[in-house]
Formats: C-alpha cells, sequence, structure tokens
C-alpha cells in the first residue's frame, strides 16, 4: 500500500508540473520582435530595422550602405488593430503614421504604405531577426 501510496504521489506532481512548467507557444504574438527590411536602388543598399516590444513601444533605424541615418534611432509608440490590420506609429514628436499589415507570420511581416484611390501602396518585407 506504501508503494502504491508513493507512486500516485510522483504521478500527481508529475502532472501538475507538466502542466505548469511550459507556457503555450501557441500565444506568442509574431508582431513582437525586430525586424529588417534590406533592398538596394541605384547601387545604394537600404536596410531599415524595427523592434516591435510586447508593451507597445518600439524603436527603429535606417542604413544606407552600412551606415546608420543621420537621424539615428528613433522611438516610438505604437498599437495594431487586428480586426483591420493596420499597424499605427505614434512617434515621440507627435506625428502619426499607419501602414496596413498584408501578412504576418513568426518570420515575415508585410507592410503597405502611401495607398492610393485603388488601393495600391509601397510594400515593404521584413524578416524577423
Amino acid at each position: 500500500m506504501k508503494t502504491f501510496r508513493f507512486f500516485a504521489t510522483l504521478l500527481v506532481i508529475a502532472l501538475c508540473a507538466g502542466f505548469t512548467s511550459c507556457s503555450d507557444d501557441d500565444d506568442e504574438n509574431p508582431l513582437f520582435g525586430t525586424w529588417i527590411s534590406i533592398y538596394t536602388e541605384n547601387s545604394t543598399e537600404y536596410k531599415e530595422v524595427i523592434t516591435l516590444n510586447s508593451d507597445g513601444t518600439g524603436t527603429s533605424a535606417y542604413y544606407e550602405n552600412g551606415q546608420i541615418d543621420k537621424e539615428g534611432v528613433e522611438n516610438f509608440k505604437y498599437t495594431y488593430d487586428e480586426k483591420s490590420k493596420i499597424l499605427t506609429y505614434i512617434w515621440e514628436d507627435g506625428d502619426v503614421y499607419s501602414v496596413r499589415v498584408t501578412e504576418l507570420s513568426s518570420s515575415k511581416l508585410v507592410l503597405v504604405d502611401d495607398v492610393d484611390e485603388e488601393g495600391e501602396g509601397e510594400i515593404t518585407t521584413f524578416t524577423k531577426q
């Protein structure tokens, strides 16, 4: 009987540890993290790096041929409306800028801005780092 009680106690402890020790990875928002977009135009390489934190803050930096832009790193707050797929940046100087998210996965983020009357705009593709 003592052996049965011992194994039953171990089983209960193992089950409790199994339910509480691991978080569900599906609950993580794929938007959070550091995203990089690189493109070349007229022999110049441009790189944009944005970081979106879970607390609604972020940073943005632009590079030209590996050198950080004269503006440096800019801080912002952001909101994301999952229903409308609109990502809105609120810059430190009060400017507000919105883009449409057309694709979001754990490794790819596609943004469209400057949308015209036909619903077309500039597409920027980011990969998660």
